[in-house]
C-alpha cells in the first residue's frame, strides 16, 4: 500500500456504538459514510449548498468509490477525516480521503469520482465555474 496523505482539509468524526457490526469494529460501508460526512461538511464550508428550503437544480453524484481498509475501528474512537479536491474537469471532480485515529495511524484511504448532475434532466452538466474556481483555489 502507498504511503497515505495527511490533506489539509480536516473534519473530525466520532465513532458511534451503533457503527459496529457484530464483530465489534466499525462496519466497512460505516468508513464511506465517514467520508461522505467530511465531503459534506467540507461543501459547506465552501458554500456550495442551496439553502435549506431550496432545491438544487444540479449538483455532484458520485460515479465511483474505492475505500481501502488499514486498521480496524471501534466505539469511542474519534476519528480525523482528512481530503482534497485532486483534479476539476468541465464536468467532473476528484477526491482523495485519509481516516486517521488518536494514535495517528490512518485507518483507511479512500478516493471518489463525482459527475455534475442535471437533476431536471438527469443529465451531466457543466461544473458550474465558480464551484470550478473553488474547488482548485482550495486544492492544496
Amino acid at each position: 500500500m502507498p504511503k497515505p496523505i495527511r490533506y489539509s482539509y480536516s473534519y473530525l468524526q466520532k465513532v458511534a456504538w451503533g457503527d459496529m457490526d457484530a464483530f465489534g469494529h466499525v462496519n466497512h460501508v460505516v468508513y464511506a459514510k465517514y467520508f461522505e460526512n467530511a465531503r459534506a461538511n467540507y461543501f459547506t464550508d465552501l458554500k456550495l449548498w442551496d439553502t435549506p428550503d431550496t432545491s438544487a437544480q444540479s449538483g455532484p453524484v458520485i460515479t465511483h468509490i474505492q475505500v481501502e481498509y488499514r486498521k480496524q475501528v471501534r466505539y469511542p474512537d474519534t476519528l480525523d477525516v482528512t481530503m482534497q479536491v485532486d483534479s476539476v474537469s468541465s464536468r467532473s471532480f476528484k477526491i482523495s480521503c485519509s481516516m486517521w485515529n488518536q494514535e495517528g495511524d490512518c485507518v483507511a484511504t479512500a478516493n471518489g469520482e463525482f459527475l455534475w448532475l442535471n437533476f431536471v434532466t438527469q443529465r451531466p452538466t457543466q461544473l458550474p465555474e465558480i464551484y470550478k474556481n473553488l474547488f482548485i483555489q482550495n486544492r492544496v
